[in-house]
């Protein structure tokens, strides 16, 4: 048996706890280990990682200003395309998202579990896509096994593809077919002009992560580092859970004209999916606070 097979079969048989979940269903994040080093050291790494498998890094940023945080967001040609293809919001799916804490001279790795976004975001369009998508997810856990200790679930609990494509927190709260209306604009042009715009001057401690536009079908998403210490990240992210870091940064989207957000009532739980109803009251401010935020990039 030549080299190359006896390490694919390795690295597959390593592999397998990452499709094994506690309940069937699948885990939002899954913490890759502690390596030693710094924030930039480790970032290196897996830039370089992701680069070497064909991903394309689109941003970072410490969220709540934290130089003990950091998010990469990513992408690839492949996951743009797919997405671009499905209508209304899909392409929010198209972004990868890694987590860094560093914590006494170690950084801890998380990653966003891709098939949780995509059954989340692309709902019953997951469907027709699933193949490609779910070998996308593979080639991003292989991209980054070279430094991980293992794909552990933060959490035990999970939920089924069923139960993501139909999520929301209480009968009563919001899905994700029921965003938040921002603002509408004249034209799609002027609201990614306008967005831009605010997001180069930092309006209400609002940054830009990364951007996705397609001006041909009309359709942009940012990723928004909320950094206002009275409304952002600064205020949630210590209730949350600093472990759920992947979960940033918020998305804005641009259909055509039109300006929206998931609602954070439903973002919200959809990342910390252990989420108490305890825990759900301390954050009752941060929906609305993360609304203001937005609509002042629209302003």
């Amino acid at each position: 048996m030549n080299k190359f097979l006896i390490l694919s079969l390795s690295i597959t048989i390593l592999l397998i706890p990452v499709f094994s979940y506690a309940d069937g269903g699948l885990v939002a994040f899954y913490k890759l280990g502690n390596i030693d080093g710094s924030i930039d050291s480790v970032k290196k790494e897996i830039y370089a990682l992701l680069e070497k498998d064909s991903f394309n890094v689109i941003g970072e940023y410490h969220p709540a200003k934290d130089k003990n945080l950091l998010v990469i967001t990513f992408t690839n040609k492949e996951l743009l395309n797919i997405c671009k293809q499905i209508p209304d919001r899909g392409l929010m799916a198209a972004v990868m998202r890694v987590g860094l804490i560093s914590i006494n001279g170690q950084v801890e790795i998380s990653l966003l579990n891709p098939e949780y976004l995509f059954y989340a975001y692309l709902r019953d369009e997951m469907k027709q896509y699933e193949i490609k998508l779910n070998q996308i997810s593979i080639n991003i856990k292989m991209a980054l096994f070279p430094i991980s200790k293992g794909f552990v679930p933060y959490i035990t609990s999970s939920l089924s593809e069923r139960e993501l494509k139909e999520f929301r927190f209480s009968v009563r709260n919001p899905s994700f077919i029921d965003p938040v209306l921002i603002k509408k604009f004249s034209n799609f042009d002027q609201a990614v002009k306008k967005i831009r715009e605010n997001l180069q001057a930092r309006k209400e401690g609002c940054i830009k992560v990364y951007e996705l536009v397609d001006k041909e079908k009309k359709i942009a998403v940012f990723g928004i580092g909320l950094l206002d210490r009275r409304k952002g990240e600064a205020v949630f992210l210590p209730k949350l859970g600093e472990s759920h870091l992947a979960a940033l940064p918020y998305e804005l989207v641009i259909t055509d004209k039109t300006v929206n957000i998931l609602h954070g009532k439903f973002r919200f739980p959809l990342y910390w999916s252990d989420l108490t109803m305890t825990d759900y009251r301390r954050i009752y401010k941060s929906p609305r606070d993360v609304e203001e935020l937005m609509k002042a990039l629209t302003r």
